[in-house]
């Protein structure tokens, strides 16, 4: 039997999900609900909280509940399981005419309105006026900041994992992370399986350290395909695995808990080690924050998986401060620490750990979930009255980019050329790849509020793309 509640969630899922209920359209306000289904208040508020958690709708302050979930009726899942042969990767030199622009989250670079956090200002400054006379003159411990360790615990605790101060390092965030993960697991010449499209940071680090990728494909909307993995483990000897199951770039997909489970046991019965990207999954839609890989791995008693996030993404990029659990390897990555960056600031720690204390994260990730649901649902919006062409879109629950497919006559790498001369800025799908792949794709992000000079830059792009010939 079903409580009243959950009739009321599956009634409104179904009618997003069929499209009757379209992305950004109103939902019933509460007391219409009660009135029309015979509902008690309670009964409403436990539905939308639930349809909120599952990232279907968002709510407004002083307006109602809004959908900003569209079907997967845009870009097709993944049919061709089968993955790519291993390869050398060569990253393009277009990723590092991003970095300098600072645009690889916004189109428009110049347009200012970035999101700021003054008590986080504060914070830190403060940490700089109490640091005791000479400290600066000190390293830190290697592994951080043990306060900040403690409060580092406490969020990986929303993910599902259970762990204590003295398993977790503090490293320069996530990129400095995944780096001593596959420097701890791998040597020159292995072979590294990841997702595709995936995150071109690591592809980065994959050439760096003279390794070999297998690309797994993975889809828009749950991430890599566990058939495709098992497919590549029968075929190839591969050291680790390096994927971001909690609203990957550049799609947005969220794996589901079922395909998690079944991740970790093809690896563990293998012994092969798990890298997991979890930057962004603190940046659910919804209520609840995804499980991690760790904690699934945890559960069935395997100590293999490296858990890796940072507080770039969901707080400061200027905020070079990331963390590592890397379960069997800890001394490994200790040692690795000392051999890439020595030390950390011990008054940013000091900053960070006291904003955390005092609440200031929990509070600024509640109002940065609201935010970036409505980017979103503006963005796509946008998308869709902007571009003449057709043009699929994948439909995140979380995170901070879209996915869009574009004809197949469109090279995303000229249009990012033109793009640029006109002051925006795009990612080109083959960034996310180390194959010929995805040039007609490119990644949108929605971290930035829509101001009027990035809605006319969108609409500039849409123009760019329709003159193409």
């Amino acid at each position: 039997m079903r409580f009243l509640y959950q009739q009321l969630e599956q009634q409104l899922t179904e009618q997003i999900e069929s499209g009757q209920l379209a992305l950004g359209s109103r939902l019933p306000s509460v007391r219409q609900l009660c009135s029309e289904q015979g509902l008690s208040k309670s009964t409403v508020l436990t539905a939308y909280a639930r349809l909120e958690a599952a990232g279907l709708i968002s709510a407004r302050a002083k307006s109602g509940y809004f959908v900003c979930y569209q079907p997967q009726s845009g870009i097709p899942e993944v049919t061709d399981v089968a993955p790519m042969t291993p390869a050398y990767v060569s990253v393009d030199s277009v990723l590092l005419d991003i970095m300098e622009q600072s645009a690889a989250f916004d189109i428009c670079p110049a347009a200012g309105d970035a999101p700021s956090n003054e008590n986080l200002r504060r914070c830190l400054a403060r940490a700089v006026r109490r640091q005791r006379s000479g400290q600066q003159h000190y390293y830190d411990e290697p592994a951080g900041l043990s306060g900040l360790r403690q409060q580092l615990v406490r969020r990986c605790g929303e993910s599902g994992s259970q762990l204590n101060a003295d398993q977790l390092v503090v490293t320069g965030g996530c990129q400095h992370s995944l780096m001593l993960a596959l420097m701890a697991v791998t040597r020159p010449g292995d072979t590294v399986a990841v997702e595709s499209p995936g995150f071109y940071g690591v592809l980065q680090l994959i050439e760096s350290l003279g390794l070999k990728a297998v690309e797994i494909p993975a889809s828009t909307s749950t991430g890599i395909s566990p058939d495709a993995l098992e497919m590549a483990l029968q075929h190839w000897q591969i050291s680790a695995l390096v994927t971001m199951p909690g609203f990957a770039t550049p799609t947005g997909a969220c794996m589901p808990d079922e395909h998690k489970q079944r991740l970790v046991a093809l690896l563990a019965e293998r012994d092969i080690a798990i890298i997991e990207d979890d930057i962004y999954g603190d940046l659910t839609f919804g209520l609840q924050r995804p499980r991690s890989l760790h904690s699934f791995a945890q559960a069935q008693g395997y100590d293999g998986v490296l858990l890796c996030s940072s507080v770039s993404k969901s707080l400061s990029r200027d905020l070079r401060i990331g963390w590592i659990a890397p379960g069997r390897y800890l001394q490994q990555i200790k040692k690795l620490k000392l051999v890439t960056q020595l030390a950390s600031s011990q008054s940013s720690q000091y900053g960070l750990q006291m904003f955390m204390e005092e609440g200031g994260y929990d509070r600024h990730i509640r109002q940065r979930r609201q935010q970036l649901a409505e980017q979103c649902q503006q963005l796509q919006q946008l998308i869709q009255s902007s571009f003449d062409v057709p043009v699929q879109m994948s439909q995140p629950r979380g995170g901070m980019a879209l996915w869009l497919e574009l004809p197949d006559d469109l090279n995303t790498m000229e249009l990012y050329n033109r793009a640029r001369q006109e002051g925006i800025s795009i990612t080109p799908g083959s960034l996310f790849t180390s194959q010929q792949r995805y040039q007609n794709c490119m990644r949108l992000s929605f971290s930035q509020p829509w101001n009027k000079r990035r809605i006319e830059a969108l609409e500039q792009l849409a123009g760019l793309v329709a003159e193409r010939k």
